[in-house]
């Protein structure tokens, strides 16, 4: 019993230390310590799990759960919004929703009707319209998209529509113009993608040294104090390391 009742104490003393840290009511100190085992049972009923349940990773949890029951719920629900509605934001949203499933097609076609009238030449559309051309393994089809949005908009930048267009270079079988380009977006692209993509282009093109060089900035650059990655960064360090 006195070991079960210390342990009952330390339990309290440590959600003592958490509730004056993170600015709980005064009372709970009081509760804490005198009934350790009440009060820390009510200390987690009343404040961490309702913390716990408004968490970001408690969200996405969640969120998870519900894509692998219902796999197809955010499709059909954007779906009948963008049909009830028919607004810019929608359509876009359920287009996105289309390209995360690979459904590059009907991505494409509600693209292209959201590039109408007031829309015809705006940035944002013709970048993701790129993206699923490239999805849809249309590599020119991307690059006249992208080279229509560079002539509506010459001081247009942005990291993702230059990564695509050297994707689309790339496919095409433009390797040296494809080299440039990620040469050119690796400078200033936040991720780890660009980086390695440029040095497996670079293996293809012979350049196996250049090439291991880059992917060992990119294992060193995922090693950095108080980086974030990404799931896709992670993937990427995958990749990295398969060809370093």
């Amino acid at each position: 019993m006195p070991i079960i009742g210390l342990l009952h104490l330390l339990i309290a003393v440590g959600f003592i230390v958490h509730a004056n840290k993170t600015g709980r009511p005064q009372y709970w100190m009081m509760i804490l310590l005198l009934v350790p085992f009440a009060g820390s049972i009510a200390y987690i009923i009343f404040e961490l799990l309702p913390e716990l349940a408004n968490s970001r990773r408690s969200r996405q949890v969640v969120s998870d759960l519900r894509t692998v029951v219902d796999p197809h719920r955010d499709y059909r629900q954007l779906g009948e919004r963008a049909m009830l509605t028919s607004t810019f934001d929608t359509k876009c949203k359920f287009a996105e929703e289309c390209e995360r499933k690979g459904m590059w097609q009907e991505a494409i076609d509600l693209y292209r009707e959201i590039a109408q009238g007031l829309y015809a030449n705006d940035p944002e559309v013709l970048r993701r319209l790129a993206r699923a051309e490239l999805g849809s393994g249309n590599a020119k089809g991307a690059l006249a998209t992208l080279d229509r949005l560079r002539v509506a908009h010459p001081d247009y930048q942005d990291q993702d529509a230059h990564l695509t267009y050297a994707r689309a270079l790339e496919k095409e079988g433009r390797l040296q113009d494809a080299a440039t380009e990620y040469k050119a977006v690796s400078g200033y692209f936040v991720g780890l993608e660009a980086r390695t993509r440029y040095a497996l282009l670079l293996q293809k093109l012979g350049e196996p040294i250049e090439a291991r060089k880059l992917l060992t900035e990119v294992l060193r650059a995922s090693k950095a104090p108080g980086v974030v990655l990404t799931p896709d960064d992670r993937e990427w360090i995958k990749v990295a390391q398969r060809n370093a």
